[in-house]
């Protein structure tokens, strides 16, 4: 045994000499003139953040969006006396008061967070199924009583789910910047996780049904714990269980923040912030190209006919986009190219935008988030959705008058969300039959979301009803597909596509790459991009 002992500590005496005397930083300064240190291409959250975080330590950056408006989909809009919020409900940590970690540390870390107010949200959502109804508060103590309360023999299972969000999430954020190793280093760091990160390590490739077999027996409860998959990806037997353990730690420890004002002043804080830095920020301006020669990203084109040089380029788009459109395939190894082809894009999404004349939260309906499930069997919703039957499926139920902004609705009236997964392919293209179909479905998706609210189905309520489709989103974003979250989110598609590409000074930072996706896994995203072009400027 003492031998064993010594030969381990012997082993990781030399693993960690290994690590540190490996480079710590990807790539080299580029060295050719350009009128700025970075161009980012497009102003969603992941470009709005790279920019920020760049220029708070000093850099020329310019910003340039094809949209009249910043934020992507992070964006609002009025509708007669509603303002439409396109994407957000809730961040996770985006708030001070719990551990000003995460999310909130990357505000204040640029400065963001003297342009915006968030505020809390009661509670992380109600969960509907046929003989289930149960909300769950946004802290663990609340979150873990009211379960314990529902499903009183689950209360170990239910502790053992805790022990492993938080000792998964410790040991993650222990790694938050082996992205910015050196390949050797990287490689190195991660032959030791299987020794001194076991929970990560355990739980890295597995799915989010093997996490709920580990922890429960109950399939209702299953089913409740395991609800927010349908803002995560793919059906539970499919889907990956890092986003579940992740997120589920973070909106538990640090609660569930929105925005004042929308999330557009989310993204309209990003872009005081950048202009206030002394950077450029320019909507209305659609980048065709991205000239790469020798190697390097030089400069940018516009349908305008500007050309923008760059030291770094920051491409805040799909990666289909950057490589088949923006610069062209043939500018990178066929080993990469190969590697989007063979990954699976995610879903997108169907929804109604709703503005009703009566008050919801005087009729009793105090909910923010609500989730209405067909079944518990989520790889049967998810198929159901993605071929159009959304009357079988699963629709999240939004309230966002109820968030305490006064902004959505005039007194008296509210506004509502109802949203579902949904497949491009089942949608033609823009003609009669679009149209047909998307009112014909519109009814049919606020059908399943009055089970739980049924005056969104009485037309004496209805004041506004407002469809949008996997359509309507690619023509706002220009994602392929019009998909929101990226790439599938199994085990085996985890790492996404890295922040660097195989252009040393063209980088990538959306939902598509390794930061996750959502509004703030976006933001996070443009850290990571700007963290790695600090790291070649020699900039902490």
């Amino acid at each position: 045994m003492l031998k064993v002992n010594l030969f381990k500590q012997k082993f990781f005496a030399v693993l960690m000499l290994l690590v540190f005397i490996s480079s710590c930083s990807l790539g080299s300064r580029p060295d050719h003139e350009a009128q700025y240190d970075a161009v980012i291409v497009g102003a969603g959250m992941s470009g709005l953040s790279a920019a920020t975080h760049l220029a708070s330590k000093g850099l020329k950056v310019l910003v340039l969006e094809q949209h009249d408006r910043v934020g992507g989909c992070t964006t609002s809009f009025k509708r007669g006396e509603f303002t439409i919020d396109a994407a957000l409900h809730a961040m996770a940590g985006g708030g001070p008061g719990r551990r000003d970690a995460g999310l909130y540390a990357l505000h204040k870390l640029c400065g963001v967070d003297k342009h915006v107010k968030l505020y809390e949200l009661p509670h992380l959502y109600r969960s509907v199924f046929p003989g289930i109804d149960i909300t769950l508060p946004a802290n663990w103590e609340g979150f873990k009583n009211a379960l314990k309360e529902r499903w009183p023999d689950e209360s170990e299972g239910i502790e053992k789910f805790h022990r492993i969000c938080r000792d998964f999430s410790s040991q993650m954020m222990s790694l938050k910047n082996i992205f910015r190793y050196s390949p050797a280093r990287a490689f190195l760091t991660k032959l030791t996780v299987p020794f001194t990160k076991r929970t990560f390590f355990k739980w890295q490739s597995r799915t989010l049904q093997e996490l709920l077999d580990e922890c429960f027996e109950s399939s209702e409860i299953k089913a409740v714990v395991s609800q927010l998959w349908v803002y995560y990806g793919g059906p539970a037997p499919e889907q990956t269980a890092v986003l579940m353990l992740a997120a589920t730690e973070v909106f538990l420890s640090d609660g569930a923040w929105h925005v004042t004002g929308t999330s557009q002043a989310l993204a309209n804080a990003y872009a005081k912030r950048i202009r206030e830095l002394g950077g450029e920020v320019r909507t209305d301006t659609l980048v065709t190209k991205i000239v790469v020669e020798e190697g390097m990203a030089r400069a940018v084109e516009t349908a305008k006919g500007e050309t923008f040089t760059a030291s770094y380029v920051v491409s805040n788009t799909d990666p289909y986009q950057l490589v088949y459109k923006l610069v062209g395939e043939e500018k990178f190894p066929s080993g990469y190219v190969k590697s989007l082809e063979d990954k699976k894009p995610a879903n997108s999404l169907f929804g109604v935008y709703m503005g009703l004349n009566i008050d919801l939260k005087k009729r009793g309906y105090d909910d923010t988030e609500i989730f209405y499930n067909t079944s518990m069997d989520t790889r049967e919703t998810y198929e159901n959705m993605m071929k159009g039957d959304f009357s079988n499926g699963v629709v999240v139920v939004s309230i966002y008058s109820n968030y305490g902004d006064p902004i959505y609705a005039p007194m008296g009236k509210s506004y509502v969300t109802v949203i579902t997964y949904s497949d491009i392919s089942m949608w033609p293209d823009y003609s009669d039959e679009y149209y047909d179909m998307k009112d014909k479905k519109v009814d049919e998706l606020i059908t399943l979301a009055a089970k739980v609210i049924p005056e969104l189905a009485d037309p004496r309520y209805v004041e506004l009803k407002e469809g949008f489709t996997p359509r309507t989103i690619r023509n706002y974003t220009m994602n392929k597909d019009g998909v929101v979250y990226g790439f599938y989110a199994s085990p085996d598609q985890m790492d996404k596509v890295p922040n660097h590409t195989p252009v040393d000074n063209l980088f990538i930072a959306s939902n598509w790459s390794q930061g996750w996706h959502g509004v703030s896994a976006g933001q996070i995203n443009g850290w990571r991009a700007a963290r790695l072009i600090l790291d070649r400027e020699g900039i902490e």
